[in-house]
């Protein structure tokens, strides 16, 4: 497998008790991605061999890079009070909890030749806010663009990600929506 592209990251707030997420939203544009499985391990010896052993999933960290971060996720995903009727104004309060969300996007695979549309999706994440890396303008334009860390851990049934390939973008995001909730 050869993975040519990403697009589309979307966010949903997941409410933990009834396992339901809010009306999802673009979060910017992608510009990387990093999905990192952790798992854990165990073996035992005995008559002087390793007789078993096992490995499970545990959790798995996440770096999302994109273009923006929405006025949206401020306050779905990081907990802040977001004021969008007079103007666009957030505020952070050391009090402020992040919650948990579903992602989801898409990842262009090509295989022999042939061009397909993956939608990927993360159950359960909780991120954290970027750091903040500010530069004057020189003499050339640098964009400095965020990224967000989170880990994102299984449901309470084990289901951690969900993965459907298709033939067009518009039915992997068709499905991606599908993991939110939403119908076309």
């Amino acid at each position: 497998m050869a993975y040519i592209g990403l697009r589309k990251p979307i966010i949903g707030k997941l409410d933990t008790e009834t396992g339901k997420y809010s009306a999802p939203f673009a979060f910017g544009k992608a510009i990387g991605l990093q999905v990192t499985p952790s798992y854990a391990e165990g073996a035992l010896n005995a008559d002087d061999i390793q007789a078993e052993y096992d490995k499970v999933f545990n959790y798995a960290d996440v770096t999302l890079n994109t273009s923006t971060i929405p006025i949206q996720a401020h306050h779905d995903m990081f907990g802040h009070t977001v004021e969008t009727e007079t103007g666009k104004s957030i505020e952070f309060n050391a009090n402020d909890e992040n919650n948990y969300v579903g992602m989801g996007w898409i990842t262009v695979e090509k295989v022999d030749g042939v061009r397909s549309y993956t939608g990927n999706f993360l159950s359960k994440v909780k991120f954290s806010e970027p750091s903040e890396d500010y530069a004057t303008k020189g003499d050339a334009i640098e964009y400095k663009t965020p990224s967000i860390t989170g880990r994102a851990l299984a449901m309470e049934d084990g289901k951690w990600k969900s993965v459907g390939i298709f033939d067009t973008e518009a039915a992997a995001l068709e499905w991606i929506n599908g993991q939110f909730g939403v119908t076309a």
